[in-house]
């Protein structure tokens, strides 16, 4: 009985995945430690000359992993030489993986990405920002992996029995297009602040697996901000909120982190933690030096799916590293 109840719910998790995934996209709690994934804008806009990013997310492990999705990102700056002191225009590539049931259902994206910073001051403290990115995706369903309810035969399912569901696609692959917006500021005191906007899938892709008539992938709205506010010589605030709502599902986070300097060294330690409304409290573990930063988050699942998967919750890692040529320009230092 309890081999058909867990059979039952990993089923009823895949169905629903199946069926909606195409209403909402992957997303990390660690969002600020995936740039590129959260807003266009933020393509090029960092300490240094190159940026490398990894994410990885594992999340409900007790229900067969039902999502898994990891990131690699690359983004530099080009035209430095031609373009303002207090500029910045980035270029960035992105690639995506993400699954659920252990293969049943894959989604994959490859998006190329370009932003440019404006400086508003001869300073460089302030400046505005615009990003675009193009998307190539392709999302795929093992329909033979999947058993449905009229396959049971009171000891087990038998796959021989067809299934009675109206597959017309196992992939689909579509292009998209990301836009973003980005503003900057840094006060004399040197607390600094972002302010952003995204908006994702402009093209609405035309995508389904269960019917003939093409369904819509819907626009996904964000709106973040974040503050980074020095405590000492050493010691810093990192603040960040962000709202996101995407076919009528809203998404709430607030939080922050604490980075407390390591005696003389450029490394900072970071204790910190954010809410996602309604859904998780998610503890997050850091360590920043020079040209790195590593982060580690578990998400302490709050909602009622918490009792299907046995209160564990979502791990998830992320590391950046960035490559610099000759001394670091200034301007506005950035969590991210």
């Amino acid at each position: 009985m309890k081999k058909l109840c867990s059979h039952i719910i990993i089923q009823v998790t895949i169905c629903f995945c199946c069926h909606f995934v195409l209403a909402q996209d992957p997303h990390f709690s660690q969002y600020f430690s995936s740039p590129l994934s959260f807003n266009p804008a933020l393509t090029g806009y960092f300490e240094g000359d190159h940026r490398l990013s990894i994410n990885f997310r594992n999340q409900w492990a007790n229900i067969s992993d039902p999502y898994t999705t990891g990131t690699l990102s690359y983004d530099t700056k080009i035209m430095k030489n031609r373009i303002g002191a207090n500029d910045r225009w980035g270029l960035g590539v992105l690639a995506l993986y993400d699954q659920s049931s252990g293969g049943i259902y894959k989604n994959t994206y490859l998006s190329l990405s370009t932003a440019f910073q404006k400086g508003l001051d001869e300073y460089g403290d302030q400046s505005i920002g615009l990003g675009v990115q193009a998307t190539y995706a392709g999302s795929a369903v093992d329909f033979t992996k999947i058993t449905y309810s009229n396959q049971f035969t009171g000891s087990g399912f038998d796959l021989g029995i067809p299934s009675g569901e109206t597959i017309h696609n196992q992939s689909i692959h579509y292009f998209d297009l990301n836009a973003g917006l980005l503003y900057n500021f840094k006060d004399d005191a040197g607390n600094q602040f972002t302010f952003g906007a995204g908006m994702y899938h402009i093209l609405k892709p035309k995508l389904s697996f269960f019917s003939a008539q093409n369904q819509s992938l819907q626009p996904r709205y964000t709106l973040h901000a974040g503050g980074n506010f020095p405590m000492g010589q050493t010691d810093n605030l990192f603040v960040s909120a962000h709202f996101m709502q995407q076919a009528g599902n809203n998404e709430y986070v607030v939080g922050g982190a604490y980075g407390a300097g390591i005696g003389n060294s450029e490394m900072s330690i970071y204790l910190g933690a954010w809410l996602r409304a309604g859904d998780a409290f998610y503890p997050y573990a850091g360590i920043r030096g020079k040209d790195f930063q590593l982060g580690l988050t578990y998400d302490i699942t709050r909602s009622d799916i918490s009792r299907i998967q046995r209160y564990s919750g979502s791990s998830e890692i992320s590391f950046l590293y960035y490559f610099t040529n000759g001394e670091r320009k200034k301007g506005i230092p950035c969590f991210f």
